[in-house]
Formats: C-alpha cells, structure tokens, sequence
C-alpha cells in the first residue's frame, strides 16, 4: 500500500499549472501596469496632432477668404468673417478670439505679424505695416488647440502674389510683335489688296490678325490669318507680298533652365530643353491653351514638337495678364532719377555714368551718379502723362531696321544701358530699353552683395546688334549685311520685362551667328521675341543661340517695385511650425 501512494503521481500537473498561472499573471500586471503608464504620453501625443491640424485648418480658411478677395490681408482685423487678429506677445491674459473647429474637439486662433518693425496692422497703412518691403510677402500665424488638455501648435505661413518672375521664361503670345512685320521689306510701304481696305498696311493687319491667341476664335484666331498684299520695292513699283501671322519655335538646341509659362499655345521643333534637373519641388513647366488647335494633353503645337520637360508640366494652367504699363513706376522714383528723352547709362558698382536729361533740367554729359539704393530710374518720353497707344504717342514703332539706327528719334524715353551693379535696382523706360553692352552682377552664388536687377521697357527691350551693308530700305529678311565691331552683348544677369511687345536682338534676321546670349534671371514679354533666325533661301543661321537659365532667388524676392500680374492670386511661399506654440 505504501509503495503504491510512493508511486501515486496525481496532483503534480496542478503545481506546473499554478505555477504557471503565476506567471502569466505576473505578466500581465506588468504589462497593464505599462500600458497605465503609456496612456498620458500617448493622449499627448494625439493631442498635439488634433492641435497641429486645428493649426493648419486656420490657415486654409484664411487663404480661403484670401481667394475670394485678394485684398482681403489689408482689412487687418476689421472684417469678422474669418475673425483674426493683431499679433499677440504672449504676456497678460490671452487677448485671442478662437474658433472651433466644426465638428472636431479643437480650435484655432489667427494672427497677422506685421513687417519692416511695426507693431501691428494698420487698415489706414495695410501696404507698410504687414507686406514686407524686400520680399512683397506678409505673414500670419495660426495657432490650433486641443479642447481636451489645451496643448497648443503654432503654424507661420508666409503669402506670395503670384508673380510674373516665377519663370525663366513668361510669354502672354507666342507670335511675332505686330510692329515687326515691316522688317520683311525693309520699311517699305505696304498695301492690302483686300477690296475692302485697300489701304491697309502689313503692320495695321499684323495688329488685328496676329495680337491674339492661336486658337480663341471660331474662324482659328491667327492661325488662318493671311496678308495677301503689296510692297513698294522702288518708288511706283510694287511687288506681291504674301505672308501669314509668324509663330516663333523652340529649336533643338534651346535651354530653357528653369520653370517656364506661356498663357498661348507651345511651338517647338525637335526637343528644346525646359527645367532644371533635380529641382525641389521640379520646375513647372505651364501651358495655359485651351486646346482649341493644340493638343488638349500637352498644348504643344507644330510637327514634331517633343520638348524634354525636367519638371512637371501643366496644360491648361491658369492664364496671368501682364500690366499694360509701367508709368505707376514714374511715381516711386525719386526726382534726381528721373530722366527725359534718349538716355545713356554705364553701370559702375554702385554708382552710374549718365549722359541725359533730367526732368526740368539741360543736357548732362557723362555725369556720375550714386545709384539710387534699393530703388528705380525711370526714363520719360517727352510727352510722360501720354499712355501707349493713345494719339500724340509718337514713340510706338521699332526703330531699328536701318543700319545703325537705335532710336526714333531723341524725345522717346529710350534707355541705353550696360555695365555691372553692386546695389538692388530697377531701370524702366517708357518706350525701349537698349542693351549695349554685357549686363552682370557680383561673382559668387550667391552673388556677393546679394543683389537684383529689374529691366522694364512699355515697349521693346532690345540687344544691341548694329549691321552693315543693307538696302537704302534697311534690313530685310533676304539682306545680304555683315555684324559691326560694336561690342557684342553675350551676358545679361537681369529680370527682364516687356510689357507690351518682346525682349529682342536688333537685326536678328540678318548678320552672321553670333553664339550664346546668356541670361541670367528671367524674361518677361507680350509677344515671342526673336533672337536668332534660319535664312530661309541659304539655311545659314544669323543671331544668337539662347542659353537661359533662372535666377532662384526670384522665387523669393524681386528687384525694386518690380510690377506684379494684374489681379494676380496669393498663394503660401513658405510654411513653418513655430516653437514653442504662441
């Protein structure tokens, strides 16, 4: 008997059971324990992402509001829908009106930080108390809130117009200026042998058939527009003159570095390059054609047109309108740099060599002047109040299809520049601006100093190309002329802007090649300006190649009172979290 309850084993399973009920329960306090611990820190951490959303919730609505009304940041705190409100320090008691986020459990607060050192905005001042005068930029500060623990996430976003300078290259139309259809003859007389104007110049039908998109029209805006004419080869004789509205290509060849807008169609040959490789985020590269002739994916249009985009293209982008003059710009230049009629000017550092006329005063002859710093010079034609277009403006047509010829004639505001600069700056004339000679800014990259120049001409902005050896009618198409031993232009470090016709080599269609322009920044213009051509009898190339490349600091700042779109858009440049939450 007491061998067999030796040998008895019931029982011992219940000790390896208990023994491990222990355990996992010993586990189990632990990890509840834990978890008990966990559960602050991980509430916390889910409230400052309901707060961080709450945040940028008040930042979309203000841009909302924004959208509907572009003025909208100059009512300061005025206006109650959305309500916002002056910066606060962060002393005292929280002076903030919050809103909650509808249907959430947080809230968010919005407040305008105002720019170049003053304390608030000011609804009779909105202009120099909230846009920075630098960048053009203003900023708010949307702060969200958690309801359940009250932690707080401050977000900072800084508002751009959008701006013409946002590319390398902006063009509204991509046909030749209607002012340089009469280069074909070489400034002969013209007529149109259309029975119901038979006095209609090639110019005067240019501007009606040929200023507008290539396909916003049911008869095919300029595509089908043709000019069935006549020419006064000598005088009382006249030949046929038959030619159609010119839409200017991209060529295999052209570099385009940087991002890149046309509100036309897009006309190229082969495989132009636009963007540059490895921008963040990639170069857009815009194209705001309705498709009407072009194809509705791309709004590329012309045999074989297979452009090789570094970037991001979009078709169909929205359309930005350039401003139709720049005399706004007469206003914000100071007195002693305000120039009359025909003007010379030598950049030299920062300062300049002036030969010209001042407003109410005598010729001056190579005279130096200190740069206007952070500023505008601004050259008049003699008649100033007189709006391009209207009777008594003498200074509209382009003046250089004689040889040698650079200007009209002395009273049009008219500037010749060149040179280098070492101070913020922009130049405008009235009627054209004339490149003579290299443009450049400081060495480095950045440049040192860090600095930018603006160029806006009403009309042309040309480089200086003076020829030899054409017809006493001047440079035509078929001309057999030869380059002068005026310096040659090769490098322009400038914004460039033409408000009303093109950015141009003079003589562009005749003349041997002349290699590289290179710009440096960007190039703003009405009309597709030439800078080069194919001879279309000897196939030989005259003119320059291009080779344009973007200035980035554009994205972010702009020369001095540099003109922005008509009712141009704001949209968010930079966005930032602020530590610690305001």
């Amino acid at each position: 008997m007491l061998l067999r309850m030796r040998r008895d084993e019931r029982g011992f399973t219940m000790v390896t059971v208990i023994g491990a009920l222990l355990a996992v329960t010993l586990l189990s306090v632990a990890a509840l324990s834990y978890a008990q611990g966990d559960l602050k820190p991980g509430a916390h951490d889910r409230d400052r992402k309901i707060a961080y959303a709450a945040a940028e919730a008040g930042i979309q609505n203000y841009q909302y509001y924004l959208s509907q009304d572009s003025s909208f940041w100059s009512k300061c705190d005025a206006d109650a829908t959305p309500h916002v409100n002056q910066r606060w320090d962060g002393s005292g008691t929280d002076p903030r009106t919050w809103t909650q986020v509808p249907g959430g459990t947080s809230s968010y607060t919005i407040e305008l930080l105002p720019a170049n050192g003053t304390s608030s905005c000011d609804v009779d001042d909105a202009e120099t108390t909230m846009i920075d005068a630098a960048t053009g930029t203003f900023r708010v500060r949307a702060t969200g809130r958690a309801l359940v623990d009250g932690v707080k996430r401050s977000v900072v976003a800084n508002f751009k117009r959008r701006s013409l300078l946002d590319f390398i290259y902006f063009t509204d139309k991509e046909t030749r200026s209607p002012l340089l259809y009469d280069v074909e003859v070489g400034e002969r007389n013209t007529r149109n042998n259309d029975d119901d104007d038979e006095t209609q110049t090639i110019s005067e039908w240019a501007m009606a058939s040929c200023g507008r998109y290539h396909g916003d029209d049911t008869d095919g805006g300029r595509q089908l527009q043709h000019y069935d004419g006549e020419y006064e080869e000598s005088p009382g004789s006249w030949q046929a003159l038959d030619t159609r509205c010119t839409d200017i290509n991209f060529v295999d060849g052209d570099v385009t570095a940087g991002p890149f807008h046309t509100n036309d169609e897009f006309f190229c040959i082969g495989a132009p390059v636009f963007g540059i490789l490895g921008q963040s985020p990639p170069d857009r590269v815009e194209t705001a054609s309705s498709g009407q002739t072009a194809d509705p994916a791309t709004g590329f249009n012309g045999g074989g047109c297979s452009p090789n985009i570094i970037g991001t293209h979009i078709a169909n982008a929205a359309k930005l309108d350039i401003p139709p003059t720049n005399l706004s710009l007469r206003r914000d230049t100071a007195a002693d740099y305000r120039f009359v009629g025909r003007t010379q000017i030598t950049l030299n550092g920062a300062s300049m060599t002036v030969t010209g006329r001042r407003e109410h005063e005598t010729q001056r002859t190579t005279r130096t002047l200190a740069l206007p710093a952070d500023g505008v010079i601004y050259v008049s034609n003699s008649k100033p109040n007189v709006p391009p277009g209207s009777p008594g403006y003498s200074c509209r047509g382009y003046a250089v299809t004689k040889p040698n010829q650079t200007v009209l004639n002395d009273a049009c505001g008219n500037l010749e520049i060149s040179g280098s600069y070492s101070v913020n700056l922009t130049l405008t004339a009235e009627n054209d601006i004339i490149v003579m000679d290299d443009i450049e800014r400081p060495g480095g990259s950045p440049p040192s100093p860090d600095v930018l120049l603006g160029l806006i001409s009403n009309n042309f902005i040309r480089v200086n190309h003076p020829v030899t050896g054409c017809t006493v009618y001047g440079c035509n198409f078929t001309s057999p002329c030869s380059t002068t031993a005026a310096p040659r232009v090769t490098q322009i470090d400038a914004a460039i802007l033409s408000l009303n016709q093109s950015f141009i080599a003079d003589n562009w269609h005749c003349g041997g090649g002349l290699g590289n322009l290179t710009v440096r920044g960007a190039i703003v213009q009405k009309y597709r300006g030439a800078v080069g051509h194919v001879s279309s009898e000897t196939g030989g190339w005259s003119g320059y190649d291009k080779d344009y490349s973007y200035d980035s600091r554009l994205r972010y700042r702009s020369p001095p009172k540099f003109l922005d779109p008509v009712q141009a858009s704001w949209r968010i440049q930079t966005y930032n979290e602020q530590v610690p939450a305001r």
